[in-house]
């Protein structure tokens, strides 16, 4: 067969096999053909969670879920520490619409139980029976007893600032006042602005202080017989003996006054030893037993070494 007919036989093959193959090719359609609204495979296959939540909530609902969880620790700040249901939550600060759907109610509520703030109670332990929330303090001291027990269990001796004490228990002045007169509790006082107010507590004890005897009218009284002793006040000659005591002023004062006890100051300066700087030349002494070479030519070349100086 020439090379003429077998490409005239190549060309009606391949017109055959293009004619076939657009036979079954599936048509295109056009921008006039309405679209079928058949669900796809994948869309008719749906989980239960899928179903039950819907679409994600927008960013705009996300934000709304953060004023929201702002407005409800507020909310049970002031209920004193009470517990609340997540039903009474809810109904308390007016969700929108969109956030009454069961997704935005679940994720309302992981968003509380996620705060540092609130503390999480379950159906068991709830209000009710049913999942509640409380406040959360900073610290949790609501009356004189649990500040008694508090104090005696800090690792530290740097107090509770009244600020921090108030987040969760907002009257709480009179008992320190109170508190402090019994000898249980120290306080530091602001003087600022004419001001006595307590600044910070500290724990302290009944038994460091020197207690006054009851008077005759404390005893008679039903209402008082049973209180707590009080401290009696510090005796007038000892207050005037610790405010006459000045410390130094300056750190120069301090050092003469250490310098006066016998005593060396941290900040004096120290005496700098200086030794011989100069360096010492060091002498190399003659190699001896060295080692040799050339011990291969010791019958051909000649010895010098009895020339050497």
């Amino acid at each position: 067969m020439s090379l003429a007919d077998s490409l005239k036989n190549f060309k009606s093959e391949r017109a055959e096999v293009v004619s076939r193959n657009l036979a079954h090719a599936r048509p295109a359609t056009t921008s006039n053909t309405p679209r079928s609204n058949t669900p796809r495979p994948s869309d008719q296959k749906r989980n239960h969670d899928a179903a039950f939540t819907g679409p994600p909530l927008s960013s705009a609902a996300g934000g709304e879920i953060m004023k929201l969880v702002v407005n409800a620790v507020q909310h049970l700040k002031e209920k004193g520490g009470n517990l609340e249901t997540f039903d009474e939550i809810v109904r308390y600060l007016s969700l929108p619409v969109d956030l009454k759907t069961p997704r935005g109610l679940a994720k309302f509520k992981q968003a509380l139980q996620i705060h540092h703030r609130l503390q999480y109670v379950p159906a068991s332990e709830g209000k009710g029976g049913k999942e509640s929330f409380k406040y959360k303090p900073l610290h949790p001291v609501t009356n004189g007893e649990e500040l008694k027990e508090y104090l005696s269990r800090l690792d530290s001796a740097q107090g509770i600032p009244v600020r921090e004490l108030k987040d969760g228990w907002a009257d709480c002045l009179s008992t320190l006042n109170k508190l402090e007169t019994q000898g249980f509790v120290l306080l530091s006082r602001t003087k600022k602005d004419n001001k006595n107010e307590p600044k910070a507590v500290y724990p302290d004890n009944p038994a460091w202080h020197i207690i006054a005897a009851p008077s005759a009218k404390t005893m008679k009284d039903p209402a008082t017989r049973h209180e707590p002793p009080q401290i009696a006040p510090v005796d007038a000659d000892l207050v005037d003996f610790w405010t006459k005591v000045r410390l130094p002023v300056s750190e120069n004062d301090l050092r003469t006054e250490l310098e006066k006890a016998g005593l060396t100051p941290t900040s004096a300066v120290r005496e700098v030893r200086k030794g011989n700087l100069a360096k010492k030349e060091r002498k190399r002494g003659e190699r001896k037993n060295g080692r040799k070479t050339n011990t291969h030519m010791v019958g051909v070349l000649k010895d010098y070494s009895k020339m050497k100086k």
